[in-house]
């Protein structure tokens, strides 16, 4: 199957973010007009379009557009700072980019024709940036049949229908977001369009449409729920549990009419990959984790590592500025033809595991996985800045990022921010700037290692200090 496809053949009605209305196979069409238009300036199969737009009309034509072309969909955060995304459209190899900068080959083109799609399920087909233990994100690619076919398996997995009524808030960059438009697609859902997360805006949306299904962060629920908005019509939400100060979560939402189930999922083997039975207990649709939507999927805890295979497993991560795979990294991160998620979990029973946080230093901050080794090398290159470390802190607000510092002859703190701000998407940018003297280490055979709890105690006591 290709997306081309699960465009084309869905009867999905789409309500766009500026009032207008669209449906799927119109996607469908304009995107095989905008192949056509991109074939035209030369590109060719594999090429590389870097995409950067909120979600809309642009952003589903490029979906559509970059698949019938069997072009490859780099996705950049519109949140990345201009030097984040300089750097991922050189190391992704993008001969073009589509953004609000750029105008729309479609308008520009006159009498053009729709030609022969001749795009292969196993063609390469996106790339999302995900973050591990080192400075640059790592750039995952998938193939469309991966894409496709397991937005038709979530929708299975979740129980969606013709007569849903699906909110997609979540940005269609990251896997969040988009696996839960190819859902809802596959599914023949109508789908509400938001182009960013407001929450006023959102309980709006919620209210006026009906909305039966939606997925989102526990911070976006939290807000919700805070904001008083009417969640009565929600029969479904898939929340991701980023924020671990915000438990009560899932009955505080029922006390507003909404019935929030935990998942699991991730860059590498897509979202909605595994959700809580939504007739258990609050308790229960709390933790996150679940039943693999998949049948075909399996998974395996190793030494506590939760380990998977299946149907939405990406292809590998991409050579820096080439079409073709990093087999290197992608094999150090496989064991036997199992991806090793570097995610802590336990075993339900043999479809259904446990979730309960990330193994090593990665943070989650705004949603996605950032290493904190990006934000301290951003950090040392400051004057004064000898050394950094950056931990995440949850707050009522959502994770946020703290910086410690060493720096023995004095550093311009308004100078750090500033060039944090000129590096960093803005959510990466740290809200403390914090020296010490010297980093809490416990020693040991192989090197000191930093005490990052120790830390993240640090940084509470600082930020409750500041409240």
């Amino acid at each position: 199957m290709r997306v081309i496809d699960l465009l084309a053949n869905s009867t999905s009605v789409i309500q766009l973010p500026d009032g207008t209305k669209t449906d799927a196979p119109d996607v469908a069409t304009r995107g095989r007009r905008l192949a056509e238009c991109l074939r035209a300036e030369g590109l060719v199969t594999g090429d590389r379009v870097a995409v950067q737009l909120p979600n809309g009309l642009a952003y589903l034509e490029a979906i559509a557009g970059l698949a019938a072309a069997r072009l490859v969909l780099v996705s950049v955060n519109t949140r990345y700072s201009e030097a984040e995304v300089a750097d991922l459209i050189r190391r992704s190899g993008a001969r073009r980019v589509i953004d609000e900068s750029v105008p729309n080959p479609l308008a520009e083109g006159s009498g053009i024709t729709i030609g022969q799609d001749d795009s292969t399920g196993a063609d390469p087909y996106l790339v999302f940036t995900t973050s591990g233990t080192t400075s640059k994100p790592k750039m995952v690619r998938h193939r469309q049949r991966s894409i496709a076919r397991h937005g038709v398996l979530a929708a299975e997995g979740f129980g969606y229908s013709p007569a849903d009524v699906a909110l997609i808030v979540m940005p269609f960059c990251g896997t969040f977001g988009l696996t839960s438009l190819m859902a809802a697609l596959a599914a023949n859902s109508t789908i509400v369009v938001a182009d960013q997360f407001v929450v006023e805006h959102t309980a709006a949306l919620i209210l006026d449409f009906g909305v039966t299904v939606v997925n989102g962060s526990d911070d976006m629920f939290h807000r919700l729920v805070e904001h008083g908005a009417d969640l009565s019509s929600i029969r479904l939400g898939g929340y991701a549990r980023f924020n671990t100060s915000l438990d009560g979560i899932v009955a505080r939402a029922e006390g507003a009419g909404a019935r929030l189930t935990g998942l699991y999922g991730m860059s590498e083997v897509q979202a909605l990959f595994a959700l809580r039975d939504p007739a258990a207990t609050a308790d229960a649709r709390a933790l996150a984790g679940g039943t693999m939507v998949a049948f075909e999927s399996e998974y395996r805890i190793e030494d506590g590592e939760l380990e998977l295979r299946g149907p939405s497993l990406f292809d590998g991560y991409l050579l820096e500025g080439g079409s073709d795979i990093d087999e290197e990294l992608t094999g150090a991160h496989f064991d036997d033809g199992w991806f090793r998620t570097g995610d802590a979990a336990e075993a339900d029973d043999d479809r259904t595991f446990t979730y309960h946080t990330r193994i090593g230093d990665v943070l989650r901050l705004g949603g996605f996985l950032v290493a904190p080794a990006e934000i301290e090398l951003a950090l040392i290159a400051v004057p004064g800045i000898d050394d950094a470390q950056v931990v995440a802190v949850d707050l009522p607000t959502g994770a946020r990022p703290v910086a410690f510092v060493i720096a023995p002859h004095g550093f311009d703190r308004d100078a750090a921010m500033d060039h944090c701000r000129t590096k960093l998407a803005k959510y990466k940018v740290p809200v403390r700037i914090i020296a010490i003297d010297e980093f809490p280490v416990t020693p040991s055979a192989n090197g000191d290692k930093i005490q990052r709890t120790k830390l993240r105690d640090l940084a509470t006591a600082a930020l409750g200090a500041d409240s």
